[in-house]
């Protein structure tokens, strides 16, 4: 035991020394958050020149008090000329309006950009449609009635961001960390050096993974911290079920790691095998969107992924939507046990000393 914590201590200082490794453990997530937050966040107005006759106009006015748009009256050739240039998402051209025919609004877009485009016809038209029965003075035949099945305490894309980072920093410093690190020391040979000391190999691999797992644990809490305090997320931290999610994607992806040290003969070797298993999660697991927004063929393997269920739980709880008692948690923490059990019995059978 003493010897597992003198290990342990050891493993601990290296890895605080090594500031390369420190920066992808560390600071890259932190850094990550950061960028796509703002990125996230940002509420884009569209910005619409408006040709329209001189004098007041019903629909100008309510495109002005609209907090979708930012409107900006000119002429025709420079409406046309600033959507080309992308400085103005479309123009709206309005022709006099007369009461007894119906109206057209033609809408000019730059589709250069495909997003914006949608975006910029899907607001125009509800606009329109809102407008309309506004301005006719008939009551509406339809309203929606938005109402939540569960209560979220989530509010910005940071907010779903930030459960994606912890997860995907756990997969990232557990599979990466074991993976690479043991297959370098197998190729060294320092795994069989300890063959004739008096540390045992097996205390040499528990006090690895007590690194990966302290390592692990710490980064977490200061990638919370730095979210909540410095960029202000709105999330909930319950410690007990968010630190169960934690040790359970640890072991999940550390056995994973094994199992490719395990079968890898040299460190050049591994880094292709961890990135081939890592970049489909960091993608598709619902790091950075939604798994409901892939096609419906891909969500339904994705959603197995060990990944996916660490980021789901994580999510789920700091968004306030689960609870430890939920269903959809204990689904959750089955498919990692699930995952567990599965690779740590792979792994054992792969795992090589030399």
């Amino acid at each position: 035991m003493n010897a597992i914590i003198v290990l342990t201590k050891s493993l601990l200082r290296q890895t605080v020394r090594n500031r390369q490794g420190l920066f992808w453990t560390l600071f890259f997530p932190l850094v990550l958050m950061f960028v796509f937050s703002f990125l996230g966040n940002s509420q884009s107005q569209v910005n619409l020149a408006i040709v329209a006759p001189s004098g007041p106009s019903a629909v100008v006015k309510a495109l002005k008090r609209s907090p979708v748009f930012h409107i900006q009256r000119t002429n025709r050739h420079v409406a046309l000329q600033e959507v080309q240039q992308g400085t103005m998402d479309a123009a709206l051209f309005i022709p006099p309006v007369d009461p007894h025919h119906t109206t057209t609004l033609t809408l000019r877009y730059n589709n250069a950009n495909a997003i914006t485009a949608q975006q910029v016809v899907g607001s125009v038209e509800a606009f329109v449609a809102q407008a309309d029965i506004a301005l006719s003075g008939q009551p509406p035949l339809f309203q929606v009635s938005p109402q939540a099945m569960t209560h979220s305490h989530s509010s910005t894309y940071l907010d779903f961001l930030l459960p994606g980072i912890l997860a995907l920093m756990t997969m990232q410093n557990s599979l990466f960390g074991i993976g690479s690190g043991l297959t370098r020391w197998k190729e060294k040979g320092v795994l069989r050096r300890f063959q004739v000391t008096p540390v045992r190999p097996l205390q040499f691999l528990t006090a690895t993974i007590i690194n990966y797992v302290v390592v692990g644990l710490v980064s977490s809490g200061i990638i919370i911290g730095f979210a909540t305090t410095i960029l202000h997320a709105t999330v909930l931290v319950p410690w007990v079920p968010l630190l169960i999610v934690l040790l359970l994607g640890m072991g999940c992806f550390l056995s994973i790691g094994f199992i490719v040290a395990g079968l890898s003969k040299s460190q050049e070797a591994t880094i292709p095998i961890i990135n081939l298993i890592s970049f489909p999660m960091m993608f598709l697991s619902g790091v950075f969107f939604s798994v409901s927004s892939l096609p419906h063929i891909l969500a339904d393997i994705v959603q197995y992924f060990p990944l996916t269920y660490v980021a789901n739980a994580m999510r789920g709880l700091m968004s306030g939507q689960l609870t430890a008692a939920s269903a959809a948690f204990r689904n959750d923490i089955i498919g990692l046990l699930v995952w567990i059990v599965v690779t740590g019995a792979i792994a054992s059978r792969t795992w090589r000393w030399e």
